[in-house]
């Protein structure tokens, strides 16, 4: 008898072997969301961005605190030829480390750039009344503001903000300056202001809070130009800036 050979049915509708469900697409998917709030977040925030401000700012006399006020969020200020030393009357002729003015310059993230700020020190040497004739002379608001016993202030607008403080200061003009400037004025000038160059990096220079960061800045470089200029007498200075009035403000309404 012949062999015969078994067969294994083939069942058509033999059920299909279920796959295991892909447990990473979920979990690949929160890690995504989070990556994309993460990026969004920098994004507005970008910490690597900052406020960068030379040490040097005005003869090592101004911080960032004091220039902030003037500045935007972000971006840089860079100081045109800086020198370490103040000049005076009273200090040696160094034009490579000394100099009597300060240029600070605005680089905004944003793109916004221009002059943030101009420093003068000098003696006053026609005092006060004669700055106030010269700003009449040429039409700009000035007021004059109480310093107290040993400083006065005078505050003008000529389209921006510009603030002179006058030091009470005894001092020796050296030999050979000079002649028609043999005596030394009683008084040192701080001029602090924009030279003529303002751009306003953030709506705040426009705003009494730029002419009053003029004020507190002019406040610090006396306070260290009083040592350069080597004064006899004991240097009395307040302790803060008074109220600066908005000038800008007030010619913009008058001449409206």
């Amino acid at each position: 008898m012949a062999d015969v050979a078994q067969t294994v049915p083939y069942w058509t509708d033999a059920p299909t072997p279920q796959r295991r469900p892909r447990r990473w697409v979920p979990w690949s998917a929160g890690v995504l969301g989070v990556a994309l709030i993460a990026g969004s977040v920098l994004w507005v925030w970008r910490p690597w961005r900052s406020l960068e401000i030379p040490r040097s700012a005005c003869w090592s006399a101004l911080s960032g605190n004091d220039l902030r006020p003037l500045t935007g969020e972000f971006g840089k200020v860079s100081e045109d030829s800086p020198h370490p030393r103040l000049q005076t009357p009273t200090s040696p002729e160094e034009t490579e480390i000394r100099s009597n003015a300060c240029r600070l310059s605005w680089h905004g993230d944003d793109g916004r750039k221009g002059r943030l700020l101009a420093v003068k020190v000098d003696p006053a040497w026609g005092g006060m009344e004669a700055d106030r004739a010269q700003d009449a002379s040429r039409n700009r608001r000035a007021t004059p503001l109480d310093g107290g016993p040993g400083a006065a202030w005078l505050a003008t607008a000529d389209g921006n903000h510009r603030v002179r403080l006058y030091v009470r200061c005894d001092f020796q003009v050296p030999a050979g300056n000079d002649p028609k400037r043999k005596a030394a004025p009683p008084y040192f000038r701080v001029d602090v202001g924009s030279d003529g160059v303002y751009t306003t990096p953030t709506a705040q220079g426009s705003q009494p809070k730029g002419g009053q960061a003029y004020g507190e800045i002019a406040l610090k470089i006396a306070r260290a130009a009083a040592a350069e200029y080597r004064c006899s007498n004991q240097v009395q200075l307040p302790s803060a800036a008074p109220a600066i009035p908005d000038l800008v403000q007030e010619k913009v309404k008058a001449d409206g």
